[in-house]
């Protein structure tokens, strides 16, 4: 005979969340079953198939749901190292979100008059790095990947601000 007292501790002491919630539901519908057929084999047999059934949808649910949260940790941690550039890098960075792209030639830098100071305090915090053009003629700048698409969003959500009315 199965120890009813350490299943019931197991059972209890589960940290899988979706098994948890899963086991819940099955027990419910098992329940229900039951108070509606009145044939305990049946609810059994009806929370056993309700399981593993929950448990996938429940697993799906939470594994969805940790992936926006981690998107967005990703987005918040991106505006919040943004947020802590100074006004001229910020204003390297907006240069390259109105250009259009992460790179930047030096020509292209040199017309802009942006400060030479801001570029090398990008380049020493790692979002900047120098490269060339694809037929190694020029030399470029080019902005860190996920700052570039942070500062494009951050754009973007300012403008859409903008054509709100009352805003």
């Amino acid at each position: 005979m199965v120890d009813l007292t350490s299943w019931a501790e197991r059972l209890y002491s589960e940290s899988d969340g979706p098994r948890s919630l899963a086991t819940s539901l099955a027990g419910l519908i098992g329940l229900g079953v039951y108070l509606g057929v009145g044939d305990w084999v049946i609810a059994v047999f009806a929370a056993v198939i309700a399981f593993p059934l929950a448990r996938v949808l429940f697993t799906w649910l939470g594994s969805s749901v940790e992936q926006r949260l981690a998107s967005r940790r990703a987005a918040e941690a991106l505006c919040s190292r943004l947020a802590q550039l100074s006004p001229a890098e910020r204003d390297v960075v907006d240069a390259f979100v109105e250009s259009g792209g992460r790179v930047l030639t030096w020509g292209r830098v040199n017309s802009l008059e942006l400060g030479g100071p801001a570029f090398e305090s990008l380049r020493s915090r790692g979002l900047i790095d120098t490269g060339m053009t694809a037929d190694s003629m020029r030399e470029t700048f080019v902005l860190d990947e996920e700052v570039f698409d942070a500062a494009r969003q951050l754009r973007n959500a300012e403008q859409v601000m903008k054509r709100r009315p009352g805003a």
